[in-house]
């Protein structure tokens, strides 16, 4: 994301964007708020809308958290904001230093309090920010001696503050305000004339920044990470070209410039990579060539045990990303491009827009954070199965080649010694559930998008199902890698969410996994009706027809939103002999 500070840049677009009829996603956001916030509404509108969300974003009065939050008839429950922004500014909070030991505690306490509010009287994700120490030391240079008071009880009240949006991390989240005044500096956050005349302390740069951040996790809840990079190599992943330069003759060390700007950029590649980011080359290349420097340069981090596929030759790099997208089944917009070549970023730009382009900058020494900055690979959380992806990937690479083998596709899933095993969510499940909601596009019915406390909710309620997948087969394990939501009104099961990762698409596992869960539900439930429906989105046009597939009744249709039925009594499984269900 471009940050714009200027109003007059961004008010027009807003405006612009505003008149758009059409928006997939949306979010409603509400600030809880005890100083003046209400600048930050064009900058977060412009940076959502960017990126394809729908706002609408609310203040709350001036000071009155509590009251709000108490209150049941206020225009915080009313509102029932998908998001709160609990924005506070200590001054605000606390006019007067602490000054002792046990009033510290106290405001923890009240601190604590508030937070409890908010946990048990909505139902909303929390965003919380930590409090900015003062700029100056009250103790001058002899600060060097003694520690200043101010600092010392500010630092000790944003790590309690960190640490309760870690041990609750199902519904809280922060944006360290420390961070971005790190970033900025106090010339450009910090506004002490309006703070002063009207309490608004923050300047638009500051503003914008916020709401960049707030932006993250509004894209991450609504599954718009990024999910690939693609990697261009010469003046890349390394200074200089290897085909000329050879092994010893390009740039990548961490002793020299702008060797050390490379080796820092792999160093964050391999951050993206343990976060479960797929890494994939594309690069005009001989390739023993770049193999030769993965394989045996002593600077190279990145190996070619982190790649999940690669394009390296002579041909059009539009035509190799597509058929990249294709190998690994993701979407295009999935897909991040770095690349020196401003002819090549410019021709993937234009015919392939959903690609995000990033690249390399002349001013080499702001490369190396450029995938971190702008949370393009940002997820709420993350499990085991993101930390095992790429093996996944390259256990489905063997699987395609393999294929190859079998004259008929029955031979070869035969061949896969498919096993699934089943049962209901489990606790430590539910961050992973709530991801797979966040994150699952082309093999999901309604695409609806599910927090972690969402997830819990559904698996505390007595109305409620949630039945998970693992799959695996001769080739290892796939994960955790599909969901079953149920809702149950009278003698009606209403199935609120069917989705499955497209790395086990092709299987048929869908049609085992969703026949066996409608079996288990006839046992514990009395079941004389299923309902479900299928919502359309940009991705998920292969499953219009699963469920008149699976021998449901189509009973009404618009806008693209299908919804079906089916009586028990006619409720006929297949039967799919070649895999075998394991019940948990």
């Amino acid at each position: 994301m471009v940050q714009i500070s200027n109003l007059t840049d961004i008010i027009p677009q807003v405006r612009e964007f505003e008149n758009t009829d059409y928006y997939e996603q949306s979010t409603k956001i509400y600030f809880l708020r005890n100083f003046t916030i209400e600048m930050i509404e064009p900058y977060l509108k412009y940076n959502l809308y960017s990126n394809g969300i729908k706002p609408e974003v609310i203040f709350g009065e001036y000071d009155v958290i509590n009251q709000e939050l108490l209150d049941p008839q206020s225009n915080l429950h009313k509102v029932n904001p998908e998001i709160i922004i609990l924005a506070m500014f200590m001054d605000n909070f606390v006019p007067e230093l602490l000054s002792s030991k046990d009033e510290l505690i106290d405001f923890l306490s009240d601190l604590d309090e508030q937070f409890e509010l908010l946990l048990v009287n909505t139902d909303s994700l929390i965003i919380l920010n930590t409090f900015i120490p003062s700029m100056y030391s009250e103790w001058g240079i002899a600060s060097l001696s003694h520690v200043s008071k101010s600092e010392y009880i500010i630092c000790k009240i944003n790590q309690h503050i960190r640490e309760y949006v870690s041990n609750h991390s199902d519904r809280f989240f922060l944006v360290d305000w420390e961070r971005l005044i790190r970033i900025l500096g106090e010339e450009n956050s910090i506004d002490y004339r309006f703070w002063y005349s009207s309490r608004a302390p923050f300047k638009n740069a500051f503003l914008d920044l916020y709401s960049r951040e707030i932006t993250k996790i509004v894209r991450a809840l609504k599954g718009l990470s990024k999910k690939c990079v693609i990697l261009d190599c010469d003046n890349t992943l390394w200074g200089g070209v290897v085909g000329e330069d050879g092994l010893d003759g390009i740039k990548l060390d961490k002793h020299s410039y702008p060797g050390r700007v490379f080796f820092d950029f792999q160093k964050n590649l391999l951050y993206l990579y343990e976060r479960g980011v797929l890494i994939t080359l594309c690069s005009k290349n001989n390739e023993e060539d770049v193999w030769e420097v993965l394989d045996n340069h002593p600077y190279s981090l990145l190996k070619r045990s982190h790649l999940t596929g690669w394009r390296i030759n002579w041909e059009n790099k539009v035509k190799n990303i597509e058929s990249l997208a294709r190998e690994l089944n993701i979407g295009l917009d999935s897909m991040v491009l770095v690349d020196d070549s401003p002819v090549e970023c410019g021709q993937v730009k234009q015919y392939l827009p959903d690609v995000t382009v990033i690249t390399v900058p002349q001013k080499l020494y702001i490369y190396p954070p450029l995938l971190l900055r702008d949370g393009l690979f940002d997820t709420l959380n993350f499990s085991s199965e993101d930390k095992n992806r790429t093996q996944m990937y390259q256990s489905e690479a063997r699987r395609k080649q393999d294929q190859k083998q079998f004259s008929s596709i029955d031979d070869y899933l035969a061949s896969l010694e498919l096993v699934e095993t089943i049962h209901p969510i489990r606790p430590g499940e539910i961050a992973r559930v709530a991801q797979l909601t966040q994150k699952t596009n082309q093999f999901n019915l309604t695409t609806r998008r599910y927090s972690e406390a969402d997830i819990k909710r559904f698996a505390d309620d007595p109305d409620a199902a949630i039945y998970v997948l693992y799959v695996n087969d001769r080739y290892g394990e796939y994960g955790l890698t599909g969901i079953l939501i149920a809702r149950f009104e009278d003698h009606k099961c209403i199935l609120d969410s069917f989705l499955l990762s497209c790395r086990i698409l092709g299987r048929k596992l869908e049609k085992v996994f969703v026949f066996h869960c409608m079996k288990e539900i006839i046992k514990s439930h009395n079941i004389s009706q299923w309902q479900a429906e299928y919502i359309p989105s940009k991705k998920n046009q292969q499953v219009m027809s699963f469920w008149e597939d699976m021998g449901f009744t189509l009973q009404s249709k618009g806008n693209g939103i299908k919804k079906y039925s089916l009586a028990t009594s006619e409720f006929k499984p297949e039967q799919i002999d070649f895999i075998k269900i394991v019940e948990e």
